[in-house]
């Protein structure tokens, strides 16, 4: 009895840990250490799928960052993995491997045979899933899988007020967006009374008065060219960016801009027009660039942040820099894997650059990627 109460005090200070906490990996990586140490896991994995057969968020304890190397890509969501987010339903079992749904262990991933995994749920959708092995006592208890449904449940909430919150930032830009359309009525009303002013004034002095009537009818003409680039300037404000429509420097302004005004973030950009750089490798660097200016935005604080993209020609160099609290990289494991700082790394892997990340607590941040000319366009 006395070990249950312990149990579930820790549980539900592991809640109030993370109510009101934004920052969803911080939340997620709290609820899966909390749960392994409830079950005397000595493994455990907490993955959120992406909704194209992988893992968007894929984090783990127990896995070395020697093993985590060996092992290579993330797991996809299929076999047992796929029947939790799937069937929604928990699976305990002795040995995993005699499930219906086991297909195989990658190389070099530990052996695990006494398996416990949990769905995470949010009324009626599976978010993600939770499931550990290396049982303490052999195998996992029906105690065990209540405790780690009760977290899960946190988790379900953690997710699902980490997506409003992410939509109510989508929110605030659309409705900058419905300020610049307002904008727009404005000026052009305004616009179109002077020219209708303007023209009417030349239609009564045409017979009377043609030099006035010139002058009005120029006024007009001057007018009618100014009000034609401030509709250009404000209907290109209205459009969202497309990076296959306006190229990688458009888009990334537009995202710069948005960034400043939803979060009056101080960036400083200098961002090259004319890159030759292939489809995948401006998505790779657009990508690394809004997670980059992301983090510093979310940690940095009010310092200022430095965007500088440059094209030469021997390749393309992005550098993301602030002035913020920085942090130890050294402990930013591989098996901490997050659409965050690994993500960053996988991606510009898989476009042949180079990615390096210079931190130090009280010492900034400064993210450098360089692409090679190899492999760009010529057009």
């Amino acid at each position: 009895m006395a070990e249950r109460a312990r149990r579930l005090a820790a549980l539900n200070q592991a809640a109030l840990a993370i109510a009101g906490d934004l920052d969803l990996d911080r939340v997620l990586e709290k609820i899966l250490r909390t749960a392994a140490r409830l079950v005397g896991a000595r493994f455990g994995a907490l993955g959120i799928p992406d909704g194209h057969g992988g893992f968007g968020r894929f984090l783990t304890v127990g896995i070395s960052e020697a093993r985590a190397d060996r092992i290579g890509s993330l797991p996809r969501v299929h076999g047992v993995l796929g029947a939790l987010v799937t069937e929604g339903k928990p699976i305990r079992a002795r040995d995993i491997r005699r499930h219906p749904e086991f297909s195989w262990y990658p190389q070099a991933h530990p052996e695990m045979v006494e398996f416990l995994g949990v769905p995470i749920r949010h009324r009626d959708r599976v978010l993600g899933n939770l499931f550990f092995s290396g049982a303490r006592g052999g195998a996992f208890t029906a105690e065990d899988q209540r405790l780690v449904e009760m977290l899960a449940a946190h988790a379900g909430v953690a997710i699902a007020t980490a997506q409003l919150y992410a939509d109510a930032q989508q929110l605030a830009m659309l409705e900058e967006r419905s300020r610049v359309a307002r904008e727009l009525h404005d000026a052009v009303s305004q616009t179109l009374f002077s020219l209708v002013y303007e023209a009417r004034a030349a239609a009564e002095q045409v017979q009377t008065d043609p030099q006035g009537a010139a002058a009005h009818l120029s006024q007009v003409q001057q007018q009618a060219g100014g009000a034609l680039e401030e509709m250009r300037n404000l209907v290109l404000a209205l459009q969202p960016k497309s990076l296959e429509r306006d190229g990688l420097a458009a888009t990334l302004r537009d995202h710069v801009d948005g960034l400043r005004r939803i979060h009056r973030a101080a960036i400083e950009a200098r961002i090259d027009d004319g890159d030759r750089l292939a489809p995948d490798q401006q998505l790779a660097v657009l990508r690394i660039a809004q997670e980059a200016l992301h983090n510093a935005v979310k940690h940095a604080g009010a310092v200022p942040i430095r965007l500088d993209l440059r094209h030469a020609g021997n390749g393309t160099r992005l550098v993301v820099s602030d002035e913020g609290p920085g942090f130890d990289v050294k402990r930013m494991a591989r098996t901490r894997r997050t659409v965050g700082l690994h993500a960053m790394r996988d991606r510009a892997h898989a476009v042949g650059a180079n990615l390096t990340i210079e931190s130090e607590p009280g010492g900034g941040s400064v993210i450098r990627l360089t692409i090679p000319s190899r492999g760009r366009r010529t057009t």
